[in-house]
């Protein structure tokens, strides 16, 4: 069952021996194993059809259709797929079709699909040269009755639209969680899972449920800063007591968005935050005066209260590590990326939508100060904390996950601690750091729709084009 990778070309009826619905080159009949003049199922996305297949004399990797069998497919003409024939149930499967599910097209500056728009980019394109056809979709741009979608596509410098095959997998990428939530979309992720489709990154993760399903394994727990499900004054007040320094985190919050960070100073307290006119700190006599000024912005949605750590700092502002763990090719979990995020000047987030810088890791981890110990990680060993985390969160929290954003910081004793794991990391930490035209956490995804699909193992490669013209097929005399 060896997989290949083929030019797909569309032909005329005419251009075919009657009862014939697709020509293989005699180079992909023999990579593939496959019997001549037979009868076999055609699998494409979520669509079979019966389909007799011949040889036809050629050293090129072509699979020539017949243009109403490509109709029935939704298979567009003139793009290169992966391809596996399995002789267990003569099936022929092409594919994978991969979507990425977004919300809504935003129509930005930075392109139809806003800040995302050069990401959705590199997923069309890097998809080509690995023989998955994949397009950018909205819950709106499907037809369930036809169960095909109306896909956004790269083609010659532009973004359309295409009648294309529902996926075999889809990444969500939904930006809202009361759209992810609807009873709509979870009725579409229903029919979805009953068909067989793939659906990873399936929902938003609250920071509550991560803590505590972390807390319940053994490798995640060493990493876990002490948190505590607000409940009013009493909660601020035990953890208060505890530590110099408490954070108040929105339990679905992202982006540094309404984090509280609380100081004890003697006697006295010092509430600092972030707004979109910059930092603001406000100092009290009493804790309970503190409460009465920060509690009504708190009781409105679910918040955390967390021990403060002393971490290490980049010139005085806030470091932490962003590590984009992904499922590879093998399906299993690796680190894409890696890379050290410094805080503007007295802030207290270091995302990059804060204004925040970007790093090497290893840089960071130099250029950090201050450290009481000799005790430094190394990247390496980041790397292998994110690797166990994936593991840890993937084995106690419900829903299919493939690639999270692990948040690290370190201590100044050198110890490494979790802040947050986001199933919706930002597309742009990994892009700065990028040299490639496709950046790796991209070809990574491509490789992971290949595994659902069955198709790693891809015996030979892609041409670079499409190095064939359309010519009609000589009939012999019956």
């Amino acid at each position: 069952m060896s997989n290949v990778c083929a030019g797909i070309q569309l032909d005329e009826k005419s251009d075919f021996p009657s009862g014939i619905h697709l020509l293989v080159s005699q180079k992909l009949q023999q990579a593939m194993q496959l019997p001549n003049h037979s009868r076999v199922s055609l699998q494409l996305g979520q669509k079979s059809i019966p389909c007799r297949i011949q040889t036809f004399a050629s050293t090129s990797s072509i699979l020539r259709f017949r243009k109403d069998v490509g109709e029935l497919l939704s298979l567009p003409d003139g793009i290169q797929l992966s391809a596996r024939y399995e002789p267990h149930g003569k099936r022929f499967i092409l594919g994978p079709v991969f979507g990425v599910l977004i919300t809504k097209l935003l129509r930005t500056p930075e392109g139809i699909f806003g800040p995302a728009s050069s990401f959705c980019q590199e997923v069309v394109q890097g998809a080509k040269a690995k023989g998955v056809l994949a397009y950018i979709f909205t819950l709106n741009d499907i037809d369930h009755q036809n169960q095909t979608v109306n896909g956004w596509v790269w083609k010659d410098g532009n973004w359309s639209q295409q009648v294309l095959p529902m996926p075999d997998a889809v990444y969500n990428r939904l930006a809202s969680r009361k759209s992810e939530n609807s009873s709509d979309t979870q009725e579409i992720f229903r029919q979805w899972k009953v068909k067989g489709i793939s659906i990873f990154n399936e929902h938003f993760l609250n920071k509550w449920q991560v803590h505590q399903a972390l807390s319940n394994t053994e490798e995640a727990k060493p990493y876990l800063p002490t948190t505590y499900l607000y409940k009013g004054y009493a909660t601020i007040k035990e953890v208060a007591s505890r530590y110099s320094q408490v954070y108040l985190k929105p339990a679905n919050g992202s982006l540094g968005i309404g984090i509280y960070r609380i100081t004890r100073n003697g006697k006295k307290f010092t509430c600092h935050y972030s707004t979109v006119n910059g930092s603001i700190e406000k100092n009290y006599n009493r804790l309970v005066d503190l409460y009465q000024s920060v509690g009504p912005r708190i009781s409105k949605a679910p918040y955390l209260v967390q021990q403060g750590l002393r971490l290490v700092k980049i010139n005085g502002n806030p470091l932490d590590f962003r590590s984009l763990v992904q499922k590879d090719i093998t399906g299993k979990w690796a680190v894409t990326s890696i890379v050290g995020r410094s805080g503007q000047d007295q802030s207290i987030v270091s995302n990059l939508a804060r204004g925040g810088t970007i790093m090497q890791a290893a840089k960071a981890l130099q250029s950090a100060s201050p450290w009481t110990s000799g005790i430094r990680p190394s990247t390496e060993h980041l790397k292998k904390i994110s690797i166990s985390l994936a593991q840890s969160l993937e084995s106690s929290i419900e829903g299919h996950f493939a690639e999270l954003g692990i948040d690290l910081a370190v201590d100044t004793s050198g110890k490494v601690w979790l802040l947050e794991i986001n199933a919706k990391p930002s597309k742009n930490d990994d892009q700065v750091l990028s040299e490639n035209k496709t950046r790796p956490s991209v070809r990574r995804l491509l490789d992971y729709a290949l595994f659902l699909k069955g198709m790693n193992r891809t015996k030979s490669r892609l041409p670079k084009q499409l190095p064939f013209k359309k010519k009609k097929l000589k009939r012999k005399k019956r």
